[in-house]
């Protein structure tokens, strides 16, 4: 990212901290990794650290990759969870899909599609699993977008399932009116090209046989 982010506040926040013991600096960094936005969570990770994906976009670290074009790469993961795990990320630097345009978001869950086919066809796996990991809340170690496709087989000893909570139907209404409506779609502009006819005057008159 060229441009930082981050408010002078939070920049006066940082070196106060930077000046703490070290065990102190760790849990004040956790609180204030928590009032950043995605953005700018990743804007610290990459100056830290650098971004491992963009790293493998820019060829810089190899990667096994199954697939590339202009837009994504599909690779091996290097820690798999099952046989065959692979994960598809976009080359430009996104920490959460919400920051992609809808085209990128198609494009990025077509090619893991056609990933998770793959693996069905080659490994012979009894499903796929494909998931995405959106923000640190979620789990997100790496702030990078990346679609999972992880190949499942008979006891291979993982379990996406969750413990489902009943809620009653007062609870579902506030939701189903706070939501309701509000899913946000891109404004394409609509430009309708006028075609230009161009009038020829003939200064001759017309002659008749």
């Amino acid at each position: 990212m060229s441009e930082n982010p981050l408010t002078p506040k939070q920049i006066k926040t940082l070196n106060d901290i930077s000046k703490l013991p070290a065990e102190e600096q760790r849990i004040k960094l956790q609180e204030f990794a928590k009032t950043l936005s995605p953005e700018q969570l990743a804007f610290l990770q990459e100056k830290q650290q650098g971004c491992i994906f963009c790293s493998v976009a820019e060829g810089k670290i190899e990667a096994k990759k199954l697939y590339e074009d202009d837009k994504v790469i599909a690779l091996l993961d290097i820690r798999p969870a099952t046989r065959g795990h692979a994960l598809v990320i976009p080359k430009k630097h996104y920490v959460v899909t919400g920051q992609m345009s809808d085209d990128e978001v198609a494009h990025i869950f077509k090619i893991a599609n056609k990933v998770a086919s793959l693996l069905f066809d080659e490994l012979k796996c009894a499903g796929t699993n494909i998931i995405v990991l959106n923000g640190p809340g979620s789990g997100q170690r790496i702030s990078h977008v990346a679609v999972y496709v992880i190949p499942r087989y008979e006891d291979d000893g993982l379990d996406f399932l969750w413990k489902a909570d009943e809620v009653g139907a007062e609870h579902l209404d506030e939701m189903y009116k706070q939501l309701k409506g509000k899913i946000k779609f891109e404004k394409k502009e609509k430009i309708e090209k006028k075609a230009k006819v161009e009038v020829v005057k003939d200064d001759e008159e017309e002659r008749l046989p």
